[in-house]
């Protein structure tokens, strides 16, 4: 396969990279092509991926540049990764959403549809470009909000977009450790549907079990979080786990991802309360005039450390343990990883992504943005039989859907009054006294719009 990594400078591809490579037919005869306005950062990686024990066993070039044009011309594969957060935007977001009472997030929120508007334009103009240069490769796009991205390109130009997230691991470690081990797990294997961080599980199994059947015996009166051990944010994960139970207990359904801002969709107040804390950690260090450049540098200085590691001749860490090497180890649990080997034709993968309904999910539009699970070989794209949204849910899921679906047809278009109709959509608040204000300070913080977008500020003034 030919795969071509934009923003190839990413400290994330190195470990993505390791894990496929681990499957030497994936690349073999092929390439990698690493592309980033910042070369030396594409560089880096590309130098490190040569160097890296598997890539010894493969018969594949490696390559890196600024032109993506010529990157793409016979690609299989285009990856997306791509920073659309940046300060004092986001910081500035976050004042305005817990002043009139929002959610912020870069993914199901008002601000992740901002994040959507800003890069809209980009994100189709990749896809046009594919359209030229490799009109069968598919598209996976790992910026958020994924949904919305991955649903206005597969439905509005000729290339298929998958919307992958790191959610797809996470379940892997949740229901784990909900058992009481501190570890990653594949062997889980779960259907689940719903929106992209608010999917639910819908059946599933470990080891030939049901899912169901292990949950009743584990989940006893006295069942409290473990420890973790395995990474040093240990509170914050034990925290979302004992949301995760208190929700299983409660309605008998398992959230498929311990994303924050999809629980809060049903945990509310808890979501608002942790927001406010983040807000004041934010304002302890926030300087609206310094805050970019300060950024930048922290930036630089952590790419400039990557750099001379790949520069030197002394060897880095290869270890595999990801959770102890993150630079440079093996990230088995990333999604793209299943899913580049089914695109290679090696085997069929199940896996669970964004894209447009297509039948998949019962009772909602072909063209809506969703998430649900799939078996991938090559192109083929085959939704799991029997996915639903479960009680009492199916309310909530369906105007999250329709917010995001609404987007993704704004963004494709650059239709302002759909752009109004999208944030007047979302189900939080929905219709409230609040949301005028709250919808003006967002357009002055995004004053980066495309004009086209911008003209959504006449439509909410009724």
């Amino acid at each position: 396969m030919n795969v071509v990594f934009l923003g190839g400078g990413s400290l994330r591809i190195l470990p993505i990279v390791r894990a496929l490579l681990q499957t030497p037919e994936v690349f073999d005869g092929g390439s990698i092509r690493l592309v980033d306005l910042k070369l030396e950062r594409a560089e880096a990686v590309g130098r490190l991926i040569k160097r890296c024990p598997e890539y010894k066993n493969v018969n594949c070039k490696v390559a890196w540049t600024s032109d993506l044009d010529r990157a793409l011309n016979g690609a299989d594969l285009f990856y997306l990764t791509t920073a659309i957060e940046r300060e004092p935007s986001d910081t500035l977001a976050l004042q305005a959403s817990c002043k009139y009472g929002y959610l912020h997030s870069d993914q199901l929120s008002i601000n992740g549809s901002f994040l959507a508007a800003r890069a809209g334009n980009m994100v189709m103009n990749f896809a046009r470009k594919m359209e030229k240069y490799c009109p069968e490769a598919m598209m996976l796009i790992f910026a958020n909000p994924v949904p919305v991205f991955s649903a206005a390109v597969t439905n509005y130009t000729k290339i298929k977009a998958l919307g992958i997230c790191a959610g797809f691991g996470n379940h892997r470690w949740d229901l784990p450790r909900i058992c009481g081990r501190d570890r990653y797990e594949s062997e889980w294997n779960v259907v689940a549907a719903g929106v992209n961080h608010l999917s639910f599980i819908l059946r599933g199994e470990y080891q030939g079990r049901d899912m169901n059947e292990i949950l009743c015996e584990r989940l006893t009166a006295d069942w409290q979080p473990m420890p973790i051990t395995s990474y040093d944010c240990g509170e914050r994960i034990r925290e979302g786990l004992q949301k995760l139970v208190d929700i299983y207990r409660r309605f008998g359904t398992m959230v498929f991802s311990s994303e924050g801002d999809g629980m809060s969709h049903i945990l509310w107040s808890w979501g608002l309360e942790k927001q406010q804390q983040l807000l004041l950690r934010r304002l302890k260090n926030f300087n609206q005039d310094t805050i970019v450049a300060d950024s930048l540098r922290r930036v630089e200085q952590r790419f400039a450390e990557f750099i001379s590691i790949a520069s030197s001749v002394s060897e880095p860490d290869w270890s595999p343990d990801i959770a102890k090497n993150p630079r440079f180890g093996v990230d088995f649990s990333e999604i793209s990883v299943p899913i580049i080997r089914a695109l290679a034709g090696l085997e069929t993968m199940r896996i669970t992504a964004s894209h447009p309904n297509r039948g998949a999910v019962r009772d909602f539009p072909d063209k809506a943005a969703l998430e649900y699970t799939m078996d991938l070989h090559g192109r083929n794209i085959i939704p799991v039989e029997n996915q639903y949204i479960p009680s009492p849910f199916k309310g909530l899921i369906a105007s999250l859907s329709e917010h995001q679906t609404l987007m993704a047809d704004a963004i494709a278009q650059q239709n302002g009054r759909l752009f109004a109709d999208a944030l007047e959509a979302y189900p939080m608040n929905k219709f409230s006294a609040n949301r005028v204000p709250y919808f003006n300070r967002m357009f002055e913080v995004f004053a980066d719009l495309p004009p086209a977008l911008q003209q959504a500020k006449a439509y909410i003034q009724w």
